[in-house]
């Protein structure tokens, strides 16, 4: 019994410690990398840890600990984020949008044209779209090669004139920065709704990252997929004048995206594993009845994979509708 409670106390004070020493290293770190001399902090709290356990007792050791977790935990929330860097060049703006009425114009759409993934012309407009001739959205699923359970996930919304929008929940990276699941855990990147053209977001990771991507036609009346894309902008807009940091447990991609259709859907959206293994969350949506179930969820997928058909479309004007040919409406009878 003694040798157990040695070991629950020893991995108490070693997870305490490991926690203590990410959060001091990652918490704030940018292009720079992680600030390893200052997660050496953690290292003098575990050796006094271990002093007191010699001299005093194991309860000792780990109440030291756990006020050196909170006071690292109450200087991680002195962290604020900021909309103010020197952003990678394709997340250097930021879109906006002015909504009167049923119109909504929408500031700094992107627009890249890539001739790989990392070289492109850079280009951004202004659109006004009205949410009286939406004719439906698509679910967008893009898991990542070789990362389990990993993926990003957007939604476009489509238009009576042709047009196609994107949005896109993701980390606002400073030049020369990557992303780090881990760094997400600790205020390490700004989150961003990037807003952009099909011919951009969509064809970047089917044609040039060549991951698999998957364009699901939402499963909801007319009057949902306009109050889901009003939500959607106001987010935006709410970012625009406020900062947020991007969380990967929380506040990622796909639990935005959640929290957006929990607003305008019909069901409930349970927590589920799914949401923070974003590769399976087309199979949540399949349960859920937001994307069609008229067949086997494999089947669904396979119909709904449109590598083939954007390679077929690349760099044409009219990308947005041969992705979708053989596609049925996105929109049903409310």
């Amino acid at each position: 019994m003694r040798l157990f409670s040695w070991i629950i106390t020893a991995l108490v004070l070693l997870l305490g410690t490991a926690w203590a020493a990410l959060a001091l290293a990652l918490t704030g770190a940018g292009p720079e990398g992680a600030h390893v001399v200052r997660a050496l902090l953690a290292l003098v709290l575990a050796g006094v840890a271990v002093a007191v356990w010699r001299r005093s007792s194991r309860w000792a050791a780990v109440a030291v600990v756990a006020v050196g977790c909170a006071a690292t935990w109450g200087w991680v929330r002195t962290v604020s984020p900021s909309d103010q860097r020197d952003w990678a060049p394709d997340l250097a703006r930021a879109a906006r949008a002015d909504v009167d009425g049923t119109r909504v114009t929408i500031h700094d759409v992107r627009d890249f044209r890539y001739r790989s993934t990392s070289d492109w012309d850079a280009s951004w407009y202004t659109a006004t779209y009205d949410t009286r001739e939406l004719t439906g959205a698509w679910f967008i699923v893009e898991p990542f090669s070789g990362v389990w359970g990993a993926a990003h996930t957007m939604v476009s919304f489509g238009f009576a004139d042709g047009r196609y929008v994107v949005f896109s929940v993701e980390v606002r990276r400073e030049k020369g920065e990557t992303f780090s699941a881990l760094g997400g855990l600790f205020r390490q990147f700004e989150l961003i709704y990037v807003v952009g053209d099909e011919r951009d977001l969509v064809q970047l990771r089917s044609n040039h990252r060549k991951d698999d991507v998957y364009l699901y036609p939402v499963d909801a009346s007319k009057e949902r997929i306009a109050s889901f894309f009003l939500d959607m902008v106001a987010r935006m807009n709410a970012l625009h004048a406020r900062p947020e940091f991007y969380d990967t447990l929380s506040s990622n991609c796909t639990t935005n995206l959640v929290r957006h259709v929990e607003k305008v859907s019909a069901v409930d959206v349970p927590y589920d594993h799914r949401t923070l293994l974003p590769a399976y969350s087309d199979a949540l949506a399949y349960e859920l009845g937001l994307i069609e179930k008229d067949a086997p969820l494999e089947v669904v997928r396979a119909r709904h994979r449109i590598n083939a058909k954007a390679m077929a479309a690349n760099g044409l004007p009219d990308f947005s509708r041969r992705i979708r040919e053989s596609q049925a409406s996105a929109v049903s009878a409310p």
